[in-house]
């Protein structure tokens, strides 16, 4: 995920070049960043869970929530970015809402840790 978060943010500065609005360039630039800052918790978790902790089953629901969505909120931003489809901007909060999932589910896997 981070090596096409670093792919379409290379792409979009081109691609973008040519748009004189400046919300669809914001747009682009808010997918790219959340893309990759959901990219290194994805990695974050994967070390958790080759930690020498034992988490609770509740982290194994952490990255598939993350990563849910992470492509229904940045893929709604790029689309409505690149596009006309200006009605995407409702399915964006839906994506938001499984990030913050994603993220509550990892802070209470990691607050009911224990050794192995």
């Amino acid at each position: 995920m981070a090596l096409l978060c670093v792919l379409l943010g290379a792409a979009g500065a081109h691609w973008l070049e040519a748009l004189a609005d400046m919300d669809s360039k914001d747009t682009y630039e808010t997918a790219v960043r959340f893309q990759m800052f959901h990219s290194l918790a994805l990695v974050s978790i994967g070390l958790i869970l080759n930690s020498k902790f034992k988490i609770n089953r509740l982290l194994e629901y952490s990255p598939i929530l993350i990563l849910i969505g992470t492509i229904v909120f940045c893929g709604s931003l790029y689309l409505i970015s690149l596009s006309s489809l200006k009605w995407l901007g409702a399915v964006a909060p839906v994506g938001a809402v499984f990030l913050m999932l994603g993220w509550l589910t990892l802070g209470l896997s990691v607050l009911t840790e224990t050794r192995r």
